[in-house]
């Protein structure tokens, strides 16, 4: 695993657990310590409990605080699974995802193990054998719109935004200009994002921000050049979808139009198409918005 500072008091834990397979949604999202005068708060743990155990030891003693806090920036399985290793501490999550978190807990019960790989779409065994093991505690601290944590001078906002899926939120430390994004920016992959209005709708908010770094739900931290790059992107995609549309370019053809916005973030070296080497995340983002925008400039 790999440390990194992101600001004085943000360290993010990103999880090398097995450096010989591909990068997938398990070994790619990263766990963040926030570190408030008198207590630290952890947001998302990840896949591997080895790992979390170990981030959490190392952080509490570097900064001498207990944690307090676990935050999940959404209920999917990939974000919480080590959860087990925050038992003693409060777990905050998005009222909306709790039918999610609790379909996944009684699919672990209903299914045989050898049907996990490809009904959660896991690739690493390591992993299989983690759900196998692994501890579910509920959340205990349900939030349906926002939550404020710490003092004023020092305090965090979780707010509830949707996007990526219904239960989407996000981490905003004002006070060193931090935010964890969840899955509705992602570093090491193509975007997962919500329909075209929303993802700008949060874009746009996220930008009249004050953010330095912001910390993805896959990858490394980035700046905020990185995320404008992503709504430019996002915002010429829209532009051609929408004039091919009024052309009639089929949903097959788009995929090799040369009127095609170029997705700037192809060749970094710490980029895969998918978590999955049968899937093409670019493509089928393109295909979705495609298939969406077609049908309400039908309705208009």
């Amino acid at each position: 695993m790999e440390y990194i500072k992101v600001s004085e008091n943000v360290y993010v834990m990103y999880p090398h657990h097995n450096s010989n397979l591909p990068m997938s949604a398990s070994n790619t999202v990263p766990t963040t310590c926030i570190a408030l005068p008198d207590e630290l708060i952890f947001v998302d743990c990840g896949s591997y409990p080895d790992l979390s155990s170990q981030f959490r030891f190392d952080m509490e003693k570097k900064f001498q605080r207990k944690t307090n806090y676990l935050i999940l920036t959404h209920l999917h399985w990939d974000h919480f699974l080590a959860m087990k290793v925050f038992k003693d501490v409060d777990i905050v999550a998005p009222e909306q995802g709790i039918p999610e978190f609790n379909n996944f807990i009684t699919m672990i019960n209903k299914t045989e193990e050898d049907k996990w790989g490809s009904l959660f779409l896991i690739d690493d065994d390591d992993v299989i054998k983690i759900v196998k093991e692994a501890e579910f505690n509920a959340p205990n601290i349900l939030v349906k719109e926002e939550l404020k944590i710490g003092s004023q001078d020092d305090e965090i906002i979780y707010r509830v935004i949707g996007g990526h899926s219904i239960d989407s939120s996000h981490v905003y430390f004002p006070s060193e200009r931090v935010l964890c994004a969840g899955d509705n920016l992602l570093e090491c992959f193509p975007q997962l994002p919500g329909t075209p209005e929303k993802t700008l709708e949060i874009f746009s908010y996220w930008e009249s921000l004050d953010i330095n770094k912001i910390i993805p739900g896959h990858g490394y931290p980035i700046d905020k050049k990185y995320l404008l790059n992503v709504k430019v992107y996002f915002k010429d995609l829209i532009s051609v979808l929408k004039q091919l549309i009024i052309k009639n370019i089929s949903r097959k053809e788009i995929l090799n139009h040369p009127d095609l916005p170029n997705y700037f973030a192809k060749n970094d070296p710490n980029w895969s198409e998918s978590s999955r080497p049968d899937l093409n995340w670019l493509e089928l983002l393109i295909q979705g918005w495609y298939r969406y925008l077609k049908r309400t400039q039908r309705k208009k």
